[in-house]
């Protein structure tokens, strides 16, 4: 069963509650200030990275360079656990991705929690004092909460049914339009007029859930991906289930390939493909 995320538990950035000196107060009072603004709540990057390590320098900078990627599938987490350690904050986390919801095909969106920990380091400044400062600095790192929703709801829309196989639907797609990504950029299916199909050329293996390894389930997982101009999945979607945890498996695996992007007209298109997860016990 995929694990939704409960959008009210939004980090709320502007609530960090009352002044506490970072660096004069002891650790311990910045620590358990932290973990109560921040522990459980559903992060923002405003610089989206797939790295599971992800480091911002003192001015709020990421600390390697940035690679143009999909907020939708590199830049949400939710924080598990907050660290204080000098001048530097470390929260530890599971991605989160956008994700198309089965039950509505192809038009509503929910967020899915990954099977997959992320670590974001985050230098501060010397000059923070107050977690006042310390609010306005990480204002740099994370967007608000009340960015998300407006975000969710724009990053797809289509107004086809999805329901049934792509080359089918992509033939009653206005002009091969099978919907449109955020920032009114066209979503191309396969199989009409001179459009590419994306090509796989980095892939990660899914792992077997422990319960599925215990009951030898094999199988294919069908992923519907809509593959950005960039070559980044950015919306998924699982249109062939398996069960027994092996779809969030799936996900996990799937959102982290890398395409050469579809071509229409000698330019990079976004488009959407079918790709298969395999899962084969040995």
């Amino acid at each position: 069963m995929l694990r939704a995320v409960v959008l009210p538990a939004i980090l709320l950035l502007s609530s960090l509650g009352p002044c506490v000196p970072v660096h004069a107060g002891p650790r311990s009072d910045l620590q358990k200030e932290l973990r109560r603004s921040y522990q459980g709540k559903l992060l923002s990057l405003r610089s989206p990275s797939s790295f599971d390590v992800i480091h911002f320098d003192a001015s709020g900078q990421p600390t390697r360079p940035e690679r143009e990627e999909p907020w939708t599938t590199c830049g949400l987490f939710q924080a598990r656990k907050t660290y204080v350690k000098a001048n530097r904050v470390d929260i530890d986390g599971e991605r989160v991705i956008v994700a198309l919801n089965p039950a509505f095909p192809g038009t509503k969106l929910s967020l899915v929690t990954l099977d997959r920990e992320v670590h974001v380091a985050i230098d501060l400044p010397a000059s923070i004092s107050s977690t006042g400062q310390l609010n306005e600095f990480l204002t740099k790192i994370f967007f608000p909460d009340d960015r998300l929703q407006p975000s969710i709801n724009a990053a797809w829309k289509s107004t086809l049914d999805l329901n049934g196989e792509l080359e089918e639907i992509s033939k009653r797609a206005p002009e091969g339009r099978v919907g449109m990504l955020a920032g009114e950029r066209p979503v191309y299916g396969m199989g009409i007029g001179s459009i590419t199909r994306p090509k796989a050329i980095y892939k990660v293996q899914p792992r077997y859930s422990a319960k599925a390894l215990f009951h030898r389930v094999s199988g294919t997982i069908r992923v519907r991906i809509v593959v950005n101009e960039k070559g980044f999945p950015e919306i998924l979607e699982v249109v062939q289930h398996l069960g027994e945890d092996l779809d969030l498996r799936a996900l996990t695996a799937v959102s982290q390939w890398r395409f050469e992007p579809a071509l229409k007209d000698g330019q990079a298109v976004a488009a959407m493909v079918v790709v298969a997860a395999k899962f084969r016990v040995r």
